[in-house]
């Protein structure tokens, strides 16, 4: 457990040296250079940035006026937390200065494509199936955020070719992301709502409390491996986890369907932040 804190600790202070991916960057100093005050558009891209999400969320439960439950999504945070503070910490993070320069890194762009994938999946999976999008997306979009603070400060290395264990190792690793991922959130004040599904995502059957949406988001990983063609599940070549989709009532065929979906929405993301930002809030 000691190792576990100094982990938490070290990616803690990782966390709040980094700034955003380039392409979010550049759209969140135009809207505070331009004084863009639209509520609508600022919250569509809160949603297309995992660590001004994550802020938010943090300082909405960690709050002495924090409901019971918490908050889940990052529309209850940005509610919770009041207009004028939302905006003051989009502008201070808009134009965060690190005074070690050295030290600072920003958030990968194949890590962002990532999230926000795995958010738009879980958003569509969620409507299908009673359960809240917004937490949903919320879920999906910030459930990897431990992995991408230590590959935005630390080179990946490729051991698989060299190493005869790599199989295995890369599956020990997949479960202790989880758990890495679900003491962070948990050392925020994050509710069991949220870390839940997060600490269980590889495993999503052990899951007792949020289990339905432990397999929506395991589901949505195997779904965002297929659109970006990463292994973001250990099987992740063997297709989606059978016991699972039955479980949910899903047939392979609807989440292959959904990969184009999917791929559609990230198309207008794009388009978003090429400029387009009020053509691209119906996805958000």
């Amino acid at each position: 457990m000691e190792r576990i804190n100094a982990t938490v600790d070290r990616i803690q202070n990782r966390f709040e040296t980094l700034t955003p991916a380039p392409r979010i960057s550049n759209s969140l100093k135009s809207l505070v250079r331009e004084g863009n005050i639209n509520p609508d558009e600022i919250i569509a891209l809160i949603r297309l940035e995992p660590l001004l999400a994550t802020r938010i969320l943090r300082e909405a439960n960690q709050s002495p006026n924090s409901t019971e439950k918490g908050y889940s999504s990052i529309e209850q945070a940005a509610t919770a937390v009041g207009f004028e503070r939302m905006y003051d910490l989009l502008g201070i993070y808009a134009y965060q200065y690190c005074d070690e320069v050295e030290t600072a890194s920003s958030y990968s762009p194949e890590s962002w494509k990532r999230a926000i994938t795995c958010a738009v999946c879980m958003e569509s999976l969620a409507a299908k199936h009673k359960l809240d999008p917004h937490e949903a997306y919320s879920i999906g979009l910030l459930h990897s955020l431990a992995n991408a603070v230590n590959q935005a400060h630390e080179e990946e290395l490729d051991r698989q070719l060299t190493d005869p264990f790599g199989h295995l190792n890369s599956r020990l690793k997949s479960f202790g992301s989880a758990g890495l991922n679900y003491t962070l959130f948990r050392s925020w004040g994050f509710p069991d709502s949220f870390t839940d599904p997060i600490r269980f995502q590889f495993s999503p059957l052990d899951c007792i409390t949020t289990g339905k949406m432990a397999c929506l988001l395991n589901l949505s990983k195997w779904i965002t491996g297929a659109i970006r063609e990463t292994d973001e599940l250990p099987d992740q070549e063997k297709g989606p986890d059978l016991l699972v989709l039955n479980l949910l009532g899903e047939g392979e065929q609807t989440l292959w369907n959904l990969v184009t979906d999917v791929s559609d929405c990230l198309q207008r993301a794009e388009a978003m932040l090429q400029g387009g930002l009020q053509s691209g809030l119906e996805i958000l």
